[in-house]
C-alpha cells in the first residue's frame, strides 16, 4: 500500500533536515487530478507564507481543480516522497501544466499558481 499525504506529513513532520523532492518512478501513471490535489493539500501544510504567494497559489490550484470538475478530497496515494513544501507543490504544478492544456481555465489557473510559487521560492 502506498503512503497517503497524511502519512507523508506524519513521517516527515519531525525531520530537521530538508529532503529533496523525489517523484516516484511511477509518478507518470498518476492522473492530473492527483498532481493538482496533492499540490493543493501540500500548500495547505507548507511552511510559512511568503508575501501571500503560497495562499494565492493554493487558491489558483483550487480553481484549476474546480475548472476540471475534480475538486474533492479523500485519501489516495501521492506522486512524491518528501515533506510538504512549496517546492514540492511547485514541482507537481509544473508537471500538471502541460496535462491541462485541453482546459483553458484550468491551464491558466495552473500557470498562475506556478508563477506565484516561483516568486515565493526564489
Amino acid at each position: 500500500m502506498r503512503p497517503t499525504l497524511f502519512a507523508a506529513v506524519v513521517l516527515f513532520a519531525g525531520c530537521a533536515t530538508p529532503t529533496r523532492t523525489a517523484l516516484r518512478p511511477e509518478a507518470s501513471a498518476f492522473a492530473v487530478r492527483d498532481y493538482l490535489q496533492t499540490a493543493y493539500e501540500t500548500l495547505a501544510l507548507a511552511e510559512t507564507d511568503t508575501d501571500g504567494h503560497r495562499v494565492r497559489a493554493q487558491l489558483e490550484t483550487r480553481e484549476a481543480l474546480s475548472a476540471l470538475g475534480e475538486l474533492g478530497g479523500g485519501t489516495r496515494p501521492v506522486p512524491y516522497d518528501g515533506p510538504p513544501t512549496m517546492s514540492v507543490a511547485l514541482e507537481l504544478l509544473e508537471l500538471s501544466a502541460p496535462k491541462v492544456v485541453h482546459n483553458r481555465d484550468a491551464h491558466e489557473h495552473t500557470l498562475k499558481a506556478v508563477a506565484e510559487l516561483r516568486a515565493a521560492v526564489r
